[in-house]
Order: C-alpha cells, then sequence, then structure tokens
C-alpha cells in the first residue's frame, strides 16, 4: 500500500507541469472558464495516471516474487524490470517537458480545437495516448512475469523430448503422455481412483460439429424447406424406378424361353399367337384349329403330349416323321410361346368341321392331395 502511494504521487508530480500547463491558458475575451473536453482529458489522463501507478506496484510486487523464485537471475532479471520502469518514467517526465516547449511555439498559433487552443489539445491527446502506451507496456511486463512464476523450464524440455516420440495415432487423438497426465489430474478422489481431464479426440470433437450442420441441412431441405422429396415421394419414386427395371428385364429376357421355363402367355400374347398361327400353321390344322393336314387342336387328345411345354417343343422342333416342320428359325421364343398358349386356348372351342381324333387323350395334372393337411381338416370338422 506504501509503494503504491509512493508511485501516486510521484505520477501527480510528473503530471504537475501539464496540468499547470493546461491552467495557463486563459480564454480569449466572452469564452467561458468552464470547458467540458478540457475536464475530460484531465480526468482521462488522471485515471490512467492511477492505473500506472497501481500497474507498477504490482510489477514490483511480481519482480520481488520472481526474484526470489529464481535467484540464480535475480540481478539480471529485477535490473532489467527496474530498468525498463525508469526508462517509461523518464520518456514520460520528458514528454510533459517538451509540453511547455510545445507551448511556446504554438501560442502564435489562433486556431482552436473544441475550444481549446489547436497545440495544447494534441499535446493532451499525445499525453493520454503516452499514458496508454505506458499501461499496455506494462501489462504485456505483468503478463511476461506471471508466465516466469507459473513456468517449470525442466518440465518443459522433459515435454518437448517427449513430444517428439509421440506416435502419429497419439498426436491425431491427442493423448497425453503418461508423464505429463499429473498436469491434467482433476481433484476428484473416488476411493483412491483419480480422474483425469482427457480432451475429447479432434476428429470426433469436429465430426461431431460436422454432424450437427449436416443435421439442420437436412432438416432444412427435407422438411422446412420442402425442397427434397418425403418418404412418399421416394416411395412411389423407387416403386417407378423397380417397375422400369422390372419392363426392362423382361424385354431383355422376353426371347429366353425354353420347353423348360415356358408359361402359359396373357391376353395379348394369345392374340398375337393367333395372328402368327393363322400365317403360318392354318394351312394344316385350318384357321380354327379343327384340322386338315394336321391333326385338330381342339379336342382332348394329342400326338405328343398336350401341355403348354409339350406343344411349345412341338413348334419349336416340329415332327419331320409326320410332315411338320421347325419353327425355331423363323420366329423368336417369345413368339413360339404365343403361338403355343393360342394353340392351348383352342381347347374346348367348336370348330366349323373338326377332324377326327388322333393320338392319346390328355389331362391337365392337378396337385395331388395332401394326406396330412386332409387329416388336419378331419380333425378341424370333428
Amino acid at each position: 500500500m506504501q509503494s503504491f502511494i509512493k508511485y501516486f504521487f510521484f505520477g501527480l508530480l510528473v503530471q504537475m507541469p501539464v496540468v499547470g500547463l493546461a491552467a495557463d491558458a486563459t480564454p480569449a475575451e466572452g469564452e467561458s472558464l468552464f470547458n467540458p473536453v478540457l475536464i475530460a482529458l484531465c480526468l482521462l489522463a488522471g485515471i490512467l495516471l492511477l492505473t500506472i501507478a497501481a500497474l507498477g506496484s504490482a510489477l514490483i510486487q511480481l519482480a520481488k516474487l520472481y526474484r526470489d523464485k529464481m535467484r540464480k537471475e535475480r540481478s539480471a532479471g529485477v535490473k532489467t524490470i527496474f530498468l525498463t520502469l525508469a526508462l517509461l518514467a523518464t520518456a514520460y517526465t520528458g514528454f510533459a517537458t517538451e509540453i511547455e516547449e510545445v507551448e511556446v511555439a504554438s501560442t502564435k498559433l489562433p486556431i482552436t480545437l473544441a475550444g481549446l487552443p489547436f497545440a495544447q489539445f494534441w499535446i493532451m491527446i499525445g499525453i493520454i495516448a503516452l499514458e496508454l502506451i505506458i499501461v499496455t507496456s506494462m501489462l504485456l511486463y505483468m503478463r511476461t512475469l506471471l508466465g516466469l512464476l507459473k513456468s517449470r523450464p525442466e518440465t518443459k524440455v522433459a515435454v518437448k523430448e517427449i513430444t517428439q516420440k509421440i506416435p502419429f495415432w497419439d498426436r491425431f487423438n491427442k493423448v497425453v503422455p503418461i508423464e505429463q497426465e499429473e498436469d491434467i489430474m482433476l481433484d476428484h478422489d473416488y476411493d483412491g481412483i483419480r480422474e483425469l481431464d482427457n480432451s475429447l479426440p479432434p476428429w470426433w470433437k469436429y465430426g461431431f460439429y460436422i454432424s450437427i450442420v449436416v443435421a439442420f441441412a437436412y432438416m432444412w431441405y427435407y422438411h422446412a424447406g420442402g425442397e427434397g422429396p418425403s418418404s412418399e415421394q421416394e416411395y412411389i419414386a423407387e416403386v417407378q424406378r423397380g417397375e422400369q427395371d422390372k419392363a426392362a428385364y423382361l424385354a431383355k429376357s422376353a426371347n429366353n424361353v425354353d420347353e423348360n421355363n415356358v408359361q402359359m402367355a396373357d391376353a395379348a400374347g394369345i392374340e398375337e399367337g393367333k395372328q402368327l398361327f393363322v400365317q403360318a400353321c392354318a394351312a394344316c390344322h385350318g384357321p380354327d384349329g379343327g384340322g386338315s393336314v394336321g391333326p385338330n387342336l381342339t379336342d382332348a387328345y394329342w400326338l405328343h403330349g398336350g401341355s403348354i411345354q409339350d406343344v411349345f417343343k412341338s413348334v419349336k422342333y416340329g415332327w419331320q416323321d409326320k410332315g411338320m416342320k421347325s419353327w425355331k428359325d423363323d420366329y423368336t421364343p417369345k413368339q413360339l410361346a404365343a403361338i403355343a398358349s393360342f394353340v392351348k386356348s383352342l381347347q374346348g372351342t367348336k370348330p366349323a368341321a373338326p377332324k377326327e381324333q388322333q393320338g392319346e387323350l390328355y389331362v391337365e395334372a392337378t396337385a395331388a392331395p395332401d394326406p396330412a393337411a386332409d387329416k388336419e381338416k378331419d380333425i378341424a370338422i370333428q
């Protein structure tokens, strides 16, 4: 406290020439003695002076603490601090001395600024700027001293050596070496278990931040903004894509039909088969399938089997011994399947002049009854 008072009064003595200089400025005739700008500048200069005095006292105390801790460097460190403070005070005093010279040179200037002579106004501004520089310098010195008081040179060297040996993955995850765990040890003690204040891995932390940004963008695009498709729209689009893929597959695989996988065609396929039948088969079997040179195709009797697979095989390969040619080189497998489907559709129709029956009776195979299912049905009825 005594050192603070000492430095405070020392600052007042240093600033007295400046205050006297401002007071010597006699106002011109008709001007008021009360100048708010001058009073504000003087108050600001006084506040900065108090700040300088307080910082000076604190710097002295920090210098003493640093001297007590680092006695080997006591002489150089403390002398440097005191020399800096002395230079700052000398510069401040010298600047105040120069005020009188500038004032003498500027008394001839009739120009005023904010109610003050031009030179005196800028002199006050210069004093305040100098005080700000001094305060900033003192704060920087205080920061340096505090850093020196907290630092441990031997630990820094050890940390530097350890850091050079830390693998990339540990550095990528910001892993603290075991030798430095004491620095991040928390005060918590749970039955002898100590807790470390480890930081999150940078990749995880920034990935989490990015996920938050992506979530907001997603919510805006698909919900709030209404620019993205809804779940229903996406479902409809997927179904349409599936239908298109199915149609493309069927169009591509339509000709991959043989006697093993041929199936009964739909109404359009049967109609197409009818037109092909009239072109290729009506000469031997009649336009209505009643038979002519070839057998009747409307009854239940067949020479070479009456299933859709058997009919497809007969149309595809023919029966040379009975005068029926092979149509596999004239029509595609899809067209052959359409012809076979039309022939099967003639079953039970009434041709105009049906030919007599030929071959063996063919009955469509039905699913064999399941004894186990019948037994369960009987039990349920009982």
